[in-house]
């Protein structure tokens, strides 16, 4: 999008909803459900891309929303982060009872 075409209305909807989407990705990921990233990395990209085209006072006009993104995208993944991390505790700690329970059963049976 050259900035001569540039709608700064649509463009600051546009991001908007992407807010919104991060935000719904954040509760979804809060109460333990599925994410799905594609949508959002899609919509990112158009943004950016969008920006990268703007003229200076353009880029200007959006830069307070331009900065809540990247703030929403930083929180959203330090949330995944640390929700990674709790899985991979809850995985180590099944695997280890699951050690547990065999080394048990093969103690069972040979005695």
């Amino acid at each position: 999008m050259s900035p001569e075409h540039f709608k700064p209305d649509q463009f600051k909807k546009d991001l908007k909803r992407v807010l919104s989407l991060i935000r719904t990705s954040q509760r979804y990921l809060e109460d333990g459900k599925v994410v799905e990233l594609a949508a959002l990395e899609t919509r990112v990209a158009d943004l950016c891309d969008q920006a990268r085209s703007m003229n200076p006072e353009q880029r200007s006009d959006v830069t307070p929303l331009l900065a809540a993104l990247t703030d929403e995208l930083a929180k959203f993944e330090t949330d995944m982060a640390q929700e990674y991390a709790n899985l991979q505790h809850q995985l180590r700690g099944i695997s280890n009872t699951a050690q547990a329970t065999n080394a048990y059963a093969h103690a069972a049976k040979t005695r």
